[in-house]
């Protein structure tokens, strides 16, 4: 964590007084101060308004900020040793001093966990969840720069990452805390060296598939997605997956969606998982899977044609011996679905793709009655 100042960050200073908050209350407006100072201005000069929105005020309670507080108390404790405590005008996008407090947050080895996993050691406090969601968030909304990002990522033997799988894992009834660690990872991912991407645990794995499969919003999907796409080539992180139930929600997500880059997301992730042995025994043994992967042909996009096109060359290039996966295909509408992209205006690639898909079981396909007429020998 060198590098980091002893300033105090804008955020726990007081507008008023322009000192570090003892005692944060938040006004009527959504603003906060200092209990002291704001009392002032209210009760001893009499003012009745907002002293930064200038917002007249309907309502004269002061609500403790709590989570605030405990992040400023955070700080104190790591500042001790420093007198400085008055407010220095940041520089343009230095918040080092806010980044390490809600890091130090973050990365708390003794918070309270709602579930106990074996192996994975508990977090225990009651105040905690609230706290690790506003830093969580504050660290979301700082955005710090990818350098800086890959530096406290990789710090620490990755600690940090360790912590937010672990917020992800645990706290199983707090969706918006574990939207905002996945936010966060997506973007370590994609940042920090491999070795940091391959040790991840099938129960993480499971927690962010089970956040995929409630399909709470389209942000949360696409974060997850994206975290699936940087990590599957880690390690046995594919194969993790898929004995976390990865496959068949996927095929499920796919039946019931057609937006185009979840679809596009979530092919390229089932091609990676179609890598492995288990996971086409897993793509084949859904009753839907080669159905979905085939009707999204010209459904969804170039990209998305290409991609399932992979996804099905991946998968019938290890069933050639199998009947039963050749006239499912065949049924389904997928051979007819690869005829037609080698006589669309598709790419050449995908085309060439294609054509490898064809010559797998062209023999068998070529005298069923449903097979298309202008491709007959």
């Amino acid at each position: 964590m060198d590098g980091f100042d002893h300033r105090a960050p804008s955020y726990f200073i007081c507008p008023i007084s322009l000192q570090v908050m003892k005692d944060p209350v938040t006004i009527y407006t959504g603003m906060t101060f200092d209990r002291e100072s704001i009392q002032k201005w209210l009760f001893s000069y009499k003012k009745i308004t907002c002293p930064i929105t200038k917002q007249p005020l309907s309502d004269f309670r002061l609500t403790p900020n709590s989570n605030l507080l405990r992040l400023i108390q955070s700080w104190s404790l790591q500042n001790a040793s420093s007198s400085t405590t008055k407010f220095v005008e940041p520089e343009p996008n230095d918040h080092d001093a806010l980044m390490k407090v809600l890091l130090e947050e973050i990365k708390q080895p003794h918070l309270q966990s709602e579930t106990e996993l074996p192996g994975i050691p508990q977090i225990t406090g009651n105040d905690t969840p609230a706290i690790m969601n506003e830093a969580v968030s504050l660290l979301c909304l700082l955005r710090p720069s990818d350098e800086k990002l890959k530096m406290v990522a990789q710090n620490e033997n990755g600690l940090l990452i360790d912590s937010l799988c672990l917020i992800i894992t645990q706290y199983l009834s707090n969706l918006q805390i574990r939207i905002q660690a996945a936010l966060l990872l997506k973007s370590i991912f994609k940042v920090v060296d491999g070795i940091y991407k391959d040790g991840l645990r099938v129960e993480f794995l499971e927690s962010i598939t089970e956040i995929l499969k409630d399909q709470i919003s389209k942000h949360g999907s696409l974060t997850v997605l994206a975290i699936l796409m940087e990590v599957m080539s880690y390690g046995k992180n594919k194969e993790k997956a898929i004995k976390g139930g990865l496959i068949p929600v996927l095929i499920e997500l796919l039946a019931e969606d057609n937006e185009k880059h979840l679809c596009e997301m979530m092919l390229v992730v089932l091609e990676k998982l179609c890598q492995k042995a288990e996971g086409r025994a897993a793509f084949v043994a859904h009753p839907a899977g080669i159905a979905v992967v085939s009707s999204k042909i010209f459904k969804v996009s170039h990209v998305g044609d290409d991609k399932s096109i992979s996804l099905l060359l991946c998968v019938l290039r290890f069933c050639i011996s199998s009947g039963e996966v050749a006239r499912e295909f065949m049924e389904v509408g997928g051979v007819t679905k690869i005829c037609l992209v080698i006589q669309s205006g598709c790419n050449s690639r995908t085309k060439e793709k294609a054509r490898e898909i064809l010559g797998f079981h062209l023999k068998t396909w070529n005298k069923t009655p449903c097979f298309p007429s202008f491709f007959k020998a």
